[in-house]
């Protein structure tokens, strides 16, 4: 049998994740990120974040963040703008979080298109 392929492999995360699973959910994505799906970085990034099943460590979260991110992954770089906008494990930094929001928006994350008027 074949190995699950990096979209199978967030799904099942996703899965996982959904029955409140949140150790085999970070097992999921972790591969899944490993095997550069920006999706599975992002979600595993949102589970240092807010320390489901793991630590709550922002210095981590942002790492996966930055990740999923330069994947063009849309939610990476929202909650990378999230992190700079409230200095989260990184100095407050209102040019990068508008930097993050704007690529964000530019992927199709359209909460950050919203975010990035409020901001000017």
């Amino acid at each position: 049998m074949a190995e699950p392929n990096p979209e199978e492999l967030f799904d099942l995360g996703m899965l996982s994740y959904d029955k409140q699973d949140f150790s085999k959910a970070r097992k999921y994505f972790e591969k899944a990120c490993e095997l550069k799906d920006g999706g599975g970085c992002f979600n595993l990034g949102r589970l240092y974040y807010y320390g489901e099943g793991v630590e709550k460590d922002f210095k981590k979260a942002f790492a996966l963040f930055e990740k999923a991110c330069d994947l063009n992954n849309g939610g990476g770089c929202f909650r990378l703008g999230v992190l700079y906008e409230y200095g989260q494990g990184v100095e407050k930094d209102l040019i990068k979080a508008t930097y993050f929001y704007s690529k964000a928006c530019k992927l199709g994350f359209q909460k950050t298109c919203e975010i990035l008027k409020e901001l000017k």
